[in-house]
């Protein structure tokens, strides 16, 4: 070997040890400084080291540690991700770290929904998902917060990623069924709520809101089929009676069926108003003029300032012939009416 190369070669070995040992000291007084909770001189020092040897996995793995505890969320995943490539024998050590803080924003998020502060759960579920983005938890709960910030893009986005994430989970499913049928996205819901039924024939919110989309596409056959499905599984939902009236009175004109259903709606909710009103209408359709003063004198009874039960109760008594009670219900039903 020639003089001028081995004196090269003596050099750039000299200066790899110096560079080394610069890259070792700034490393050490890192640490130092992160053990008395000097974050920002360890972050620094640390800083120093990667000018010297940027492909160290372990310092950058120790950046992160300091930016989580300054709360510098965005510095700590992109140090975090560098060291998930440079430093393969602390992968236990990146991998606890994510998911600590992870569950600590996910649980402060959580916190922050319940309390009304959506938007700081926002932010600290969308730190999360930069985290462990194949989390759907996460992805469900920023929905949650987007949905109550009426951010519907945001709400749409992060229900539909989760149920990518995971298209098994049924309550994943619903969750992204449920929001497109609460926006108007009859289709998109319609396809995962027979989904959802292909892995739980007997899910009762699938089927209902099957049912409620064909009645809105104008199949209402198809929906009275997907109402009575529902109600072998909850025959004592009032609103499910309720609706199936409707579409038996106003859709397909069985006024019989619709009887039957309202009545069954103000059995099961005696409180609820439109039930009682419609079934008083159908019983006055039906010609069923004794039952519908009977029903209607105890209704405008018990609700006096529901005006339109005072001028059912006028008709019903006008067609079995007591006309001076029907103008005394007519009387009533001017004076609810403040004419």
């Amino acid at each position: 070997m020639s003089k001028n190369k081995l004196v090269m070669l003596i050099f750039l070995l000299v200066l790899a040890v110096v560079l080394t040992g610069c890259a070792n000291k700034f490393t050490t007084s890192g640490k130092i400084a992160m053990g008395s909770k000097r974050w920002d001189k360890a972050i620094g020092d640390f800083k120093l080291a990667l000018e010297q040897t940027p492909n160290d996995g372990e310092v950058h793995y120790l950046i992160a540690r300091c930016y989580k505890e300054k709360d510098d969320y965005a510095a700590m995943v992109s140090h975090l991700n560098a060291a998930d490539t440079l430093y393969v024998k602390g992968a236990k050590k990146i991998h606890d770290l994510r998911e600590g803080t992870w569950k600590e924003l996910f649980e402060s998020g959580n916190t922050n929904t319940k309390n009304g502060n959506y938007e700081k759960a926002r932010g600290e579920f969308e730190t999360a998902i930069g985290l462990m983005p194949d989390n759907y938890a996460a992805h469900i709960n920023l929905g949650v917060a987007c949905q109550n910030l009426e951010d519907s893009a945001c709400a749409y986005s992060s229900f539909k990623e989760a149920y990518r994430l995971e298209p098994e989970k049924i309550p994943v499913l619903e969750n992204f069924a449920n929001y497109c049928f609460n926006v108007g996205k009859y289709d998109e819901a319609d396809g995962i709520y027979t989904i959802i039924l292909e892995k739980e024939s007997g899910n009762v919110i699938a089927i209902i809101n099957k049912g409620t989309i064909a009645s809105l596409k104008g199949d209402y056959e198809t929906a009275v089929n997907y109402y009575n499905t529902a109600l072998e599984n909850e025959s004592d939902n009032c609103d499910l009676w309720f609706n199936l009236g409707v579409l038996y009175f106003q859709q397909i004109k069985n006024n019989d069926e619709a009887l039957n259903a309202f009545s069954r709606a103000v059995e099961l909710c005696p409180e609820d108003i439109s039930a009682h009103i419609n079934l008083n209408v159908a019983l006055l359709s039906l010609k069923k003029f004794d039952e519908a003063v009977t029903n209607l004198e105890t209704f405008t009874q018990d609700f006096p300032d529901e005006c339109v039960g005072w001028d059912l109760y006028s008709q019903a008594l006008l067609q079995k012939g007591m006309r001076s009670q029907a103008l005394d219900a007519q009387k009533k039903f001017e004076e609810c009416k403040g004419e």
